[in-house]
């Protein structure tokens, strides 16, 4: 207890930090036709969202598009970490990243949307 160093005023670090560098992440052809597939996947969603709410539509594509680029730079980052996946791996990686926010989305949709039409018919 008698050093003469505040323990809350560390001393500097001896070198600066510096940043790695950035890579750029690589995608197969196969993961871009899943990326589409999944925005197709979104649109017909929001599609059958617009018709019973216009604002529920317009709010499950702005975030399940969100959810799925997130998502898919996600799995692509692990990838770049670990690319020795073959195919089967790499879908599996993908839907990993992108099934917990479909499901939670998919519910909070399904959810609004049944309350709207609940309140819809009862009023």
């Amino acid at each position: 207890m008698n050093s003469g160093r505040d323990i809350y005023d560390p001393p500097p670090a001896p070198l600066a930090w510096a940043p790695p560098r950035p890579e750029p992440l690589r995608w197969t052809r196969t993961d871009l036709v899943g990326l589409l597939a999944v925005c197709g996947l979104l649109a017909f969603a929001s599609a059958l969202a617009w018709r019973a709410e216009p604002t529920i539509g317009l709010l499950t594509a702005l975030s399940g598009s969100l959810v799925v680029v997130e998502s898919w730079f996600t799995a692509l980052g692990f990838l770049h970490r670990r690319p020795e996946h073959s195919a089967s791996q790499r879908l599996r990686i993908f839907l990993a990243a992108l099934l917990p926010w479909a499901f939670g989305l998919g519910i909070s949709v399904l959810l609004m949307v049944g309350l709207f039409t609940f309140s819809d018919r009862l009023l």
